[in-house]
């Protein structure tokens, strides 16, 4: 996925903005004779505005989901309902005021919301399903291409990167040596030199499934294998460290201290 945090919410927007400008066109909920220009703009508000509520309440959930246990994405089992309800009362009461928001309508309206909530969720989830799957592919071609010009190493007996953890029990059999963990939404990316897997945990979980000194958490996105690392460059302000088959990974200013103190830089 080479699209950053902020990048992802633009474009979910701009998919919001054209199914929202297909249903004004189409006037599958409004009277019939609604002018076009006041179908788009109702659509445009109440589907960003949905959107809106759905990504706030989903927040809450994940947070739920991630004290039960379970993994961020069944917080959207908990947030499509929720949600959908809000949506539900909104619409009533912006049509017909009280009565209609808190009367016997509420039961025929809130299943539909619901219909359309979890409708996006399932547009989206394919969507960014289908994003990772293509980022594991071009990820593993890269760094096989890495593998392949990377010169060898003249040290046999050191070895590069974690080869036993809690960590690979949660991988395919025979996964290589750990070189460094990234996160990508909800999920863990594991590098490895010749390839890579996606996790759906948090970083800080996958980090404490690794041995105890084995590496550490250099940037909030990234976990880095101390032996893995070859070197680092200075970008004006910024640190990276260079590890070993090509990777290149920031440091947050606030590690660069620690990591000095280290004897990481």
């Amino acid at each position: 996925m080479t699209l950053g945090r902020t990048q992802r919410l633009l474009a979910e927007l701009g998919i919001v903005l054209a199914i929202a400008c297909l249903v004004a066109l189409i006037g599958p909920f409004d009277p019939p004779g609604t002018p076009l220009g006041t179908r788009l703009a109702f659509a445009l508000a109440g589907f960003v505005g949905s959107w809106v509520l759905v990504r706030l309440v989903a927040i809450v959930g994940a947070s739920t989901a991630r004290l039960l246990g379970l993994g961020p994405v069944w917080g959207y089992a908990f947030a499509v309902p929720i949600a959908s309800a809000l949506i539900a009362w909104a619409f009533l009461w912006s049509s017909g005021g009280r009565d209609a928001a808190l009367g016997a309508q509420f039961a025929s309206v809130w299943p539909q919301t619901i219909l359309i909530a979890a409708g996006f969720f399932a547009l989206f989830f394919v969507i960014y399903w289908r994003a990772h799957a293509s980022a594991r592919g071009e990820q593993g071609q890269d760094c096989e291409d890495r593998s392949k010009t990377a010169e060898p190493s003249t040290d046999g007996a050191r070895e590069v990167g974690v080869g036993k953890s809690a960590l690979h029990e949660r991988l395919p059999a025979h996964f290589p040596a750990i070189l460094a963990l990234s996160v990508e939404d909800h999920y863990v990316r594991v590098l490895a030199a010749d390839r890579s897997e996606m996790l759906l945990m948090p970083l800080a979980q996958a980090a404490e499934l690794m041995p105890p000194g084995a590496g550490q958490q250099v940037h909030r996105s990234w976990w880095v294998a101390r032996s893995a690392v070859t070197g680092h460059r200075r970008e004006g302000r910024d640190i990276r460290l260079e590890l070993e088959g090509g990777l290149v990974v920031p440091v947050s200013r606030a590690m660069v201290k620690p990591l000095r103190n280290a004897g990481w830089l």
